[in-house]
């Protein structure tokens, strides 16, 4: 079982906090990161952004696009005949 971490940050002046060295260890977080930051209902939630292969990207657009009713084909067809045309 994972025991949650709890621990006080302050926010900087310039609206930094420093996430807690157990926390980063845990969660994987290392110096220059990027991480996804979220305003939610009763607080802020900070998480770990994935790193995704452009075959992963790829195959989310497609499920995403399939989804909305999209047919990837043509959209790739249009992209291109736009990239070419500028």
């Amino acid at each position: 079982m994972n025991k949650k971490i709890e621990d006080v940050v302050k926010v900087s002046t310039r609206g930094q906090i420093v996430i807690p060295k157990e926390i980063r260890k845990r969660m994987g977080v290392s110096a220059g990161e990027r991480l996804l930051v979220m305003s939610e209902d009763r607080g802020i939630l900070i998480k770990k952004l994935e790193s995704l292969s452009m075959e992963e990207i790829g195959e989310r657009i497609e499920a995403t696009a399939k989804k909305k009713g999209i047919d990837v084909d043509k959209l790739i067809d249009e992209a291109t005949k736009w990239a070419r045309s500028k």
